[in-house]
């Protein structure tokens, strides 16, 4: 089912708002709009996970992309996103394609996720911290974002950076890292990133945009969050 992308209209998983102007259907030229999907209310439909950065020898064990309540102290349900990094650079990412915004056009996105994760802020950890080396990211791109096989190798088709650095269609917009001190009884506790600048994307010839959220990982270990809402925010790019 596709997801519309409409000033002033609420559809499903999705409230899109005209950012100035109320949507009046005299203005010319494309909207700023402002997406909120809430993975508690509005479910995972549309939404589907893969994995990549890795070979057939090293490719990840308990990974699971799927809608489940939070454990306790939070409330309410989540997109859990989780598996064993077993190559030193698991990338674990769900997506899904929005349609409704201006074709062939250029936006600024900035994005706002809230998630919720257990691993505490300052412990070290095999390759790399279970915090601070597992990294957040967010993305959009007119193509859709696919792992493929290449030279053996289990490798993105879009150029979304790799674990602390970002690329042409993804960004890094902080780690899971808790803010719970280190030692201390473990815990969920939840957290929002945002984009340090925007991540420009041209939509396709029908309008629609690709976004791409996921975690990658230098943690040699299992590691997983619950998205809990991702707030995207869009801007036409004047010339």
């Amino acid at each position: 089912m596709k997801t519309i992308l409409k000033t002033g209209v609420s559809v499903a998983m999705l409230s899109v708002l005209a950012a100035c102007g109320g949507g009046n259907e005299t203005d010319k030229g494309p909207k700023q709009v402002s997406a909120t999907v809430d993975f508690d209310k509005d479910g995972v439909t549309g939404w589907t996970g893969s994995s990549s950065d890795y070979t057939p020898e090293t490719a990840p064990t308990n990974v699971v992309f799927e809608q489940r309540s939070l454990p306790a102290p939070l409330t309410g349900k989540g997109y859990l996103v989780g598996g064993t990094n077993r190559s030193d650079d698991l990338f674990l990412f769900v997506k899904k394609q929005f349609f409704g915004l201006e074709k062939n056009t250029t936006y600024n996105i900035n994005f706002s996720l809230k998630l919720a994760s257990n691993a505490q802020t300052g412990c070290m950890g095999v390759g790399g911290a279970p915090g601070e080396a597992v990294w957040v990211f967010a993305g959009a791109t007119a193509t859709e974002p696919k792992a493929m096989t290449v030279n053996n190798e289990i490798r993105m088709n879009i150029d979304r950076g790799n674990q602390g650095g970002g690329g042409k269609d993804a960004q890094v917009i902080g780690n899971i890292a808790n803010g719970q001190a280190c030692g201390t009884a473990v815990s969920y506790a939840s957290k929002t990133v945002k984009s340090e600048k925007a991540q420009k994307v041209t939509t396709d010839a029908n309008g629609a945009v690709w976004i791409i959220l996921g975690i990658d990982s230098g943690f040699e270990s299992y590691s997983q969050v619950f998205l809990q809402s991702v707030q995207l925010d869009a801007t036409p790019v004047t010339q």
